[in-house]
């Protein structure tokens, strides 16, 4: 028998294959469920399978499932809507939107008007959160009620857990809200910008950044409600010309040597539209680009014991003085987030894109489980930058390349060069992400670049990489 697929199992299926099958505590960690629903969903991938041999034995199951090739895929073209996408889709719908029809979303979704009925009461939870409300009008539909800034806030959130997430929803995500990555101001204008803050303020520092940035762009300049809260005669370009003003804002996020140069990007980007109501917003969102919380410093000391007592029992090693400096961010933005009341349920997978090794990812694993009985909602893709700041060695190094890279923060890159130029033999002579490879190919002579990552990642340089040689690394460390 068949089952129809939910992304859960989709996303359970890549975890078992990136575990090996070895550690289904990780998995039951990660996903937080339970190890019956584990199970459970195990069971349901291995019905998918053709197979004659049908058993109950949990570890038969896992073995069958991680031999069988293509079945992402197989399982990806079963995919249906669950409750919890269901739920997810309706909330963001109705945050862009401010209303739902649910005659209309029960024929698009294939539910009943009763089961949408029933998904009210987990959206008015979830949304409770955000302090908003949503009320029903007979013969109009659904509507949200609440301040336009917890509306914004709440936006925001969900904007974040749609474009990490986009890879394993349902496709009715990308139908109704791919628009909105497509709109020129923002695959274009805006993605522009952030490559600028990127490139010229160390902001790529942590997995996710640009997903963030986009996100609060997205929610409190893209994105319009009927309110009369922002005017053009209301925005940061206009409220911060006064450079006094500017400063006593941004001085909490930016060096004095970065000011005038951040100031003259914001006077420059799309970021200036941004009504000035939402200025602590966007400086918060700019403070958790970098890990750069002054406030959290006193309790430094205390965390940082915290943190030398996870890596000794999961990784049997001590923080050395200089390793130290380069996690103070780290730490910071933990403790930070660690706080946060707005904390959805985020699935970040992208480190199954980076090819690890099984010792590294055995590691990780161990050390990713060990932080969170400390930090409740601390992500695997942190842990595995603090790995990587890690595990630093020095190299013995022959020839000069430079190494092309997408999504993974150069921060991470940089503090990983001596490693990687000590695996491969090699002097990397310059990091360049793809959004400006084709500009530095004009500025540059070299023969040969090092990818990191699957090519496919970069079908938008297919043209420019057939002239050089190419040396594929990976971050197995």
């Amino acid at each position: 028998m068949k089952l129809d697929m939910s992304t859960k199992h989709l996303r359970i299926l890549n975890l078992l294959k990136f575990t090996g099958g070895k550690d289904l505590e990780f998995i039951k960690t990660l996903m937080d469920i339970s190890k019956p629903n584990l199970n459970n969903y195990l069971k349901d991938i291995h019905k998918n399978i053709s197979s004659n041999e049908k058993t109950g034995k949990m570890d038969l199951i896992i073995t069958d499932i991680i031999e069988k090739k293509n079945l992402y895929s197989s399982l990806q073209e079963k995919q249906t809507v669950s409750k919890e996408d269901r739920v997810f889709f309706l909330i963001l719908k109705l945050l862009i939107e401010g209303n739902l029809n649910l005659y209309f979303l029960a024929e698009i979704l294939n539910v009943s008007r009763r089961t949408l009925n029933m998904d009210l009461v987990s959206i008015k939870e979830e949304l409770n959160i955000f302090e908003l409300k949503i009320e029903s009008h007979t013969g109009k539909g659904i509507f949200l009620e609440g301040e336009v800034s917890d509306k914004r806030n709440a936006l925001c959130c969900y904007i974040y857990k749609y474009l990490v997430e986009e890879e394993y929803l349902p496709t009715i995500f990308l139908e109704n809200f791919n628009y909105i990555k497509e709109d020129y101001e923002i695959s274009s204008q805006l993605n522009s910008d952030i490559e600028k803050i990127m490139a010229n303020f160390k902001f790529d520092m942590f997995f996710y950044n640009r997903i963030l940035l986009t996100s609060f762009y997205i929610s409190f300049k893209y994105i319009t409600f009927d309110d009369n809260l922002y005017n053009n005669s209301n925005t940061l370009e206009i409220i911060l010309k006064d450079k006094f003003m500017f400063e006593t804002y941004f001085s909490k996020a930016f060096s004095n040597e970065e000011l005038p140069k951040f100031y003259i990007f914001l006077h420059n980007s799309v970021f200036k539209n941004i009504s000035f109501n939402y200025v602590r917003g966007f400086l918060n969102i700019l403070k958790i680009c970098r890990g750069i919380f002054p406030e959290e410093s006193i309790y430094l000391k205390d965390h940082f014991l915290i943190w030398k007592k996870i890596i000794k029992t999961s990784l049997n090693t001590d923080i050395s003085e200089d390793k130290e400096d380069l996690l103070k961010n780290f730490i910071q933005r933990v403790i930070f987030c660690s706080k946060q009341k707005h904390y959805l349920s985020i699935y970040e997978f992208y480190f199954l894109n980076l090819n690890l090794d099984n010792y590294t990812s055995t590691r990780c694993v161990s050390l990713f489980k060990e932080f969170r009985k400390y930090y409740w909602n601390i992500s695997f893709t942190d842990v595995l930058a603090i790995y990587f700041i890690l595990n630093i060695q020095q190299p013995t190094t022959t020839k000069e390349i430079t190494v092309v890279y997408k999504n993974i923060p150069v921060y991470i890159l940089e503090n990983m060069k001596e490693k990687l130029e000590y695996k491969y033999n090699i002097i990397i002579k310059e990091f360049v992400n793809t959004h400006f490879f084709e500009d530095y190919c004009k500025n540059n002579k070299f023969l040969t670049i090092g990818v990191l990552g699957d090519l496919k990642l970069f079908k938008d340089l297919d043209e420019s990489l057939k002239n050089f040689n190419i040396l594929h690394l990976d971050l197995k460390i």
